[in-house]
């Protein structure tokens, strides 16, 4: 099996299998009109004999040049630097995905509807792929709402390309999940497509749960403040990407049965995803019905912040916020330095800011652990793809410091 990632497509150098019209797996890198590289979009199955390359895929015309090789492409979720490229010009195959992100795909980018084939979860699929069956389940990639896994069988080779994931045994090997077939060593997870976001020892990151245990914690100290009083009213912003985040604040709204509000976009959004009647209850539209508003990811900042004092106090006659409380949760706000608090607070008059490394990629350990119960015979890093070797390198040494015998010692082949 051949690979390339974004700097070969770059490079113009598409490697082929020494195998006659042996499978392959492409991460494709889409560009816009404007010629602005916007990431990694989909992955693509198709089939190859040692003469055939792939031409000039590096142009506006990308999408077009692609339904020549390929009418099956695999969106794993609906953030900007998986679905770059995609638009409601899209012509060239079908995108299988989930529910949620096919949803999105049509309503937020414009997509055509019959090109977007949502699958099933957990659910052996079959498609055909220039004649030949492959198969492909969907497993719940613990992200944002809607991002999954592909487990893709090709013939005899068993491939997982994780997308965007956050590791858990407990939910991920769950009786009855095809993963369990590698944990166990009944079958061979021959490649491994890794997010590899915190490949560093450094980022021992704490579990979600630990860091909304922690928000919540605060959040009661900064409503206490304001008890009994009539004059004192806090703001609480809530940082969060366009999808992802969600776990942090609606654990908030959940258990002191808040309002969250949140604006027309995101409400749009988070409706295509199917939730629970009582869990939209809790999103409004209306600024004045909530002192927990959802706001960008990037407005959490001393400068940011004060600008929302106009939107909050703009109602006449009603009880001003005097002070503005942030949350940031990223799990790049896991400092190098071993720390007592899994929360860091800045504080500046009447703002606080508070960050907490909740994130929705794994963990370093998290990933150690996805290798020692998976047992891929091939790892293939997915984030900043340079240092792949690097990373393999660093993986498999933590791998080996956790167990006495590598399930998988032997040499890997490299990528081409």
């Amino acid at each position: 099996m051949a690979v390339f990632n974004k700097e070969a497509i770059h490079q113009g150098n598409v490697p082929c299998t020494r195998r006659s019209r042996a499978p392959i797996l492409y991460a494709m890198d889409f560009i816009s009109p404007r010629g602005k590289r916007t990431g990694l979009l989909l992955f693509v199955f198709f089939f190859l004999t040692e003469t055939e390359r792939i031409e000039g895929i590096y142009s506006h015309q990308t999408t077009r040049r692609f339904s020549s090789l390929t009418q099956n492409y695999f969106l794993t979720h609906f953030h900007s630097d998986h679905y770059g490229g995609l638009a409601n010009t899209w012509e060239s195959g079908i995108i299988y995905c989930s529910l949620p992100t096919a949803t999105l795909v049509t309503e937020q980018l414009g997509v055509n509807r019959k090109y977007l084939h949502p699958l099933p979860m957990n659910t052996p699929t079959v498609i055909a792929s220039r004649g030949k069956p492959i198969t492909v389940t969907l497993l719940d990639a613990n992200h944002c709402p809607g991002a999954v896994m592909f487990l893709f069988q090709v013939g005899k080779r068993n491939i997982l390309h994780v997308g965007d994931f956050r590791w858990n045994r407990e939910c991920m090997l769950l009786p009855g999940s095809p993963l369990n077939g590698f944990a166990s060593e009944q079958k061979n997870l021959d490649d491994l497509f890794l997010d590899t976001t915190y490949c560093n020892p450094k980022y021992s990151l704490p579990s979600q749960a630990e860091t909304i245990e922690a928000i919540q914690a605060l959040f009661l100290k900064e409503m206490d403040r304001c008890k009994g009083s009539k004059s004192c009213k806090t703001l609480h912003l809530f940082g969060a990407y366009t999808i992802g985040k969600e776990k942090m604040y609606l654990s908030i709204a959940e258990r002191h049965n808040l309002k969250v509000y949140v604006d027309p976009k995101r409400f749009r959004i988070l409706s295509a995803l199917n939730w629970p009647k009582e869990r939209m209850a809790l999103l409004t539209t209306h600024k004045e019905e909530a002192s927990v508003w959802i706001v960008p990811l990037g407005d959490i900042n001393m400068k940011k912040l004060p600008e929302y004092f106009p939107q909050a106090n703009s109602k006449p006659f009603a009880t001003s916020y005097d002070r503005i409380v942030g949350y940031r949760p990223t799990g790049w706000s896991m400092g190098s330095k071993p720390s007592s608090s899994l929360v860091s607070s800045r504080y500046n008059g009447n703002l606080a800011i508070h960050s907490v490394p909740y994130s929705e990629h794994s963990s370093f350990p998290e990933l150690v652990d996805c290798l020692a119960c998976l047992k891929p015979q091939r790892i293939v890093p997915t984030v900043n793809t340079s240092k792949s070797d690097e990373q393999v390198a660093t993986l498999l040494k933590a791998l080996s410091e956790k167990q006495t015998t590598l399930p998988f010692a032997a040499p890997m082949e490299k990528p081409r």
